[in-house]
């Protein structure tokens, strides 16, 4: 009888034995890492290196785009005027209609400008009329459209407007102008007109010209 309660007892003590093993947690033999402060200090170096890229570049593109909208304001004032003047006569002598063209009547080189009795905007007749035209920014008069009125949403720009007959001769700017030999051979075959647009941006401006034929 001792025999078998010894026996029993120690396969009950085996038994016991045996599932508090079971109970035990499984341990891993992977580590688990975490990051290192130096390696967060690299990674938040290279973040910042590339969000400056970012930022410089996009400070530059928003630059470039500002530059450019006082540009083509400029340009659209410029064909305004150009427009304006090209729908005059080619001089305060040509008739009506342009033909035949004024020669020998035509006004000298030194009396271009306003004509006697010509003071307000409505009343320019010819395209040198315009002749030393300066108003605008910083000026004693605003710009102004063909019939005086004040030109809105143009408050620093300013615009100045040159006349002047062609220069033909050796080394003159329209020596070469003519595609035939015959085209141009008087100086007042055509008149050039240059409108020189700036902006408090950009004090020196942007030029544009065309030319008004005799006719």
């Amino acid at each position: 009888m001792t025999s078998l309660k010894e026996a029993g007892t120690t396969e009950t003590v085996a038994v016991g034995n045996q599932r508090r093993q079971n109970r035990q947690p499984m341990k891993s033999d992977s580590k688990q890492k975490g990051v290192t402060l130096i390696e967060l200090v690299i990674v938040i170096v290279i973040l910042a290196i590339a969000l400056y890229g970012v930022t410089t570049s996009l400070s530059g593109a928003l630059s470039r785009s500002s530059d450019v909208i006082p540009q083509t304001r400029a340009l659209a004032l410029a064909q305004s005027y150009l427009d304006e003047i090209l729908s005059k006569r080619f001089d305060e002598h040509s008739v009506p209609r342009g033909i035949p063209p004024c020669r020998t009547n035509c006004t000298d080189a030194v009396d271009l400008g306003l004509d006697g009795g010509e003071t307000t905007r409505d009343e320019f007749d010819d395209v040198d009329d315009y002749d030393g035209l300066d108003e605008g920014f910083e000026q004693a008069t605003p710009l102004q459209d063909a019939e005086g009125n004040t030109r809105s949403g143009y408050d620093e720009f300013r615009v100045r407007v040159s006349v002047r007959y062609l220069e033909l001769g050796g080394g003159g700017a329209e020596e070469d102008l003519a595609t035939e030999p015959n085209d141009l051979t008087d100086a007042q075959d055509a008149k050039l007109i240059t409108v020189t647009v700036s902006h408090a941006s950009e004090p020196d401006g942007w030029k544009f010209s065309a030319y008004k034929a005799n006719f």
